[in-house]
């Protein structure tokens, strides 16, 4: 396509790219559009097939230009961006300057272009590393964590202490009306004292409680509170202890270990020790990730596209609230809604945003590329992890439009294997 394209430059990333695409480009699509109403379209005092040309013109013309001239754009738009070697962080806006049948085809793409990102800012850094040893207390803190999710819990007329297991009975009243959130805690809602309940106050007002009290509190709900039938009014808890039980915990022994599937204490101490050690490698890596990416960050800044930011916004936004609907996040303790909730999740997004774009540019500037073999490998161990085979798992990402995450996390991951390799300097 012989395009002409100038390049305006509106400072910082943006751009505006003024494309001009020759007539004969609209000409072929044009005439392809007419032909086909000529044989459709329905005009009151002619025959299904037997409309002139000249009606269908006058009476469809700009719908088959607009049509066209979209078609045109997605199509000429990627080879102005080759020609000029430009390569962007986000959709552009686009806006026609000149349409018409007989003449070139004049738009203006507003564009956000990728930054420059020169190799002295991410290669070279210094990080220093901290142990991943692990310790003896770390190995009987783990043993002592099995030990208390695989407790029994015997009932007791005592009061709740921190490690009991409570279950309480909650009515939720606002405005003398039940509230709906908390249908779920009215029968039985179980929790275990110091390891968070769904509301702090259930734990504060459990301690010292026993079977049979009965516990009352207010909660006052923002202003801005999501759920806008309960902003700014307070809810009136009555929480009531039906059991409380002690933990019953096992001897650490050759039977507790076979119990978790060992074949003896010696063999659960080596499984323990080896998983506390990849959790430490991991986090290791998470905090070096992260230093890097802060100190590359700090020197490239740049400003993100609002379109692009409010992708990723709405993206945190939505996983959020998937997670109160699936019960991961409880929703009387959730407020997105509130100014300074929203500035906070926002910079969160806005954080997320700029260091992706900053790793995509690394690995242009790298030629780091994901093949298809690393894909696969990456959801055979995703199958691994979850318990099911790779084929479920395959269908499921493209069935979501999945694939094209998986690949950029990957290119992403291996970013940072180069900038963790070699060229990277730790300090001991």
């Amino acid at each position: 396509m012989d395009l002409k394209v100038e390049i305006e430059d509106l400072g910082g990333l943006k751009k505006a790219l003024l494309v001009e695409v020759p007539a004969c480009e609209l000409t072929e699509g044009i005439k392809a559009g007419f032909a086909a109403l000529m044989e459709t379209a329905d005009v009151e005092g002619f025959r299904k097939g037997k409309v002139p040309e000249s009606v269908v013109k006058q009476k469809f013309g700009k719908d088959v230009l607009e049509d066209v001239s979209k078609q045109v754009i997605a199509k000429s738009y990627p080879e102005a961006l080759k020609l000029k070697g430009i390569k962007t962080i986000a959709p552009p806006k686009v806006d026609v300057v000149r349409l018409s049948e007989d003449s070139p085809f004049i738009y203006r793409a507003m564009i956000d272009i990728m930054p420059t990102v020169l190799e002295d800012t991410y290669m070279g850094i210094e990080v220093k590393s901290e142990s991943t040893e692990v310790t003896e207390d770390e190995i009987n803190q783990n043993i002592d964590m099995l030990r208390g999710r695989n407790a029994n819990f015997k009932e007791s007329d005592g009061v709740a202490e921190n490690g009991d297991q409570v279950t309480i009975a909650v009515d939720c009243m606002v405005d003398g009306e039940p509230l709906a959130a908390s249908e779920g805690q009215k029968k039985d809602y179980t929790f275990e004292v110091g390891q968070g309940a769904s509301l702090p106050e259930f734990e504060e007002l459990a301690v010292g409680a026993k079977a049979g009290d009965v516990k009352e509190f207010k909660k006052p709900f923002p202003i801005e509170y999501h759920d806008k039938n309960v902003a700014g009014k307070t809810a009136e808890f009555k929480m009531t202890i039906k059991t409380v039980k002690k933990k019953d915990l096992a001897p650490v022994d050759d039977d507790f270990a076979k119990d978790l599937g060992c074949d003896d204490l010696e063999d659960l101490m080596t499984k323990v020790r080896t998983e506390v050690t990849s959790i430490k490698v991991n986090n290791e890596r998470d905090r070096i990730k992260k230093e890097i990416l802060d100190k590359i960050l700090e020197a490239n800044d740049f400003d993100v596209p609002e379109t692009l930011e409010n992708k990723y916004y709405t993206q945190l936004m939505s996983n959020m609230m998937n997670g109160v609907r699936s019960g991961k996040i409880n929703p009387l303790g959730y407020d997105a809604s509130s100014r300074e909730a929203k500035e906070r999740y926002r910079q969160i997004a806005l954080n997320q945003a700029k260091s992706d774009i900053i790793l995509d540019v690394i690995a242009d500037n790298e030629g780091i590329n994901v093949s298809g073999q690393e894909i696969d490998q990456a959801i055979v161990n995703i199958a691994k992890a979850r318990g099911e085979k790779p084929d479920t798992v395959r269908t499921a990402l493209k069935e979501k439009q999945a694939i094209g995450i998986l690949t950029e996390s990957i290119m992403r991951d291996k970013v940072f294997d180069k900038l963790m390799g070699t060229e990277l300097e730790t300090a001991g």
